[in-house]
């Protein structure tokens, strides 16, 4: 999520001589079946359209490839949730994800995208469309007002966000394949690696820690700490915490 801000961050200080222009797209409705594009890696469509599937977002900005979807997963069990990390660890992608959010629910999906307060959504699957990145990338103008590209960025990988405070996640139950990367971390939004200038700079020289603009809740700091407690006994033993 760092690295999305940062990015929309620097899209206020491109300059440009055109209005820019953002919304979002409804592009998913609930017990409907979602559009599977041909460019997603296979076994997605069975991930988009599982019955706890309910809306699906795009967030678009103008000149960019707004390529990222995100869709809301309505489970009321454990259960449904390995479901949902069962169909995760099928899709033929390189990179699957699922990141632990200490949060109740979303806010942002991205852009100009901005859910309710008290939507108390369990679950995000993202995924980004790397062919659209590509087709962008060829015909963008370079340098792109602040960021300097040194390759087409890389698009979103299936992603599963989980909101630790909600009371139907129990992290302790979760059955997670040791094929997915599971970090503690937030919605995607935008790339999964900008391949810019900036953030090689950022890789090899690492900025100071920056204080938190507000302390977490205590219902946050809790649900931290039982993150922190389930990634340290994954990466110990590859099961979760008891």
């Amino acid at each position: 999520m760092r690295n999305s801000l940062s990015l929309i961050a620097l899209l206020v200080a491109i300059p440009s001589t055109l209005w820019a222009a953002g919304g979002t797209d409804i592009i998913a409705t609930k017990g409907q079946p979602a559009y599977i594009s041909e460019s997603w890696p296979k076994g997605t469509a069975e991930l988009v359209n599982d019955p706890s599937r309910t809306t699906g977002w795009n967030s678009w900005f103008s000149e960019w490839p707004s390529d990222v979807h995100q869709y809301a997963m309505e489970i009321q069990s454990t259960d449904d949730l390995n479901r949902l990390i069962e169909k995760l660890s099928n899709v033929k992608s390189e990179i699957r994800e699922i990141h632990l959010s200490p949060h109740k629910e979303p806010q942002g999906l991205g852009w100009v995208t901005q859910l309710p307060a008290g939507n108390q959504i369990p679950v995000i699957f993202s995924i980004g469309n790397q062919d659209q990145i590509d087709a962008w990338y060829k015909r963008v103008r370079k340098p792109f007002g602040m960021l300097e590209f040194t390759a087409a960025p890389v698009a979103v990988p299936p992603t599963l966000t989980i909101f630790a405070q909600n009371p139907r996640i129990e992290l302790e139950k979760l059955v997670i394949p040791h094929a997915i990367t599971v970090t503690s971390g937030e919605i995607p939004m935008v790339f999964h690696r900008s391949n810019t200038k900036q953030e090689s700079q950022k890789s090899v020289k690492t900025p100071p820690t920056q204080p938190l603009l507000q302390p977490l809740s205590p219902e946050e700091q809790a649900a931290t700490d039982r993150i922190a407690t389930f990634l340290k006994q994954r990466a110990a033993t590859g099961t979760p915490p008891k």
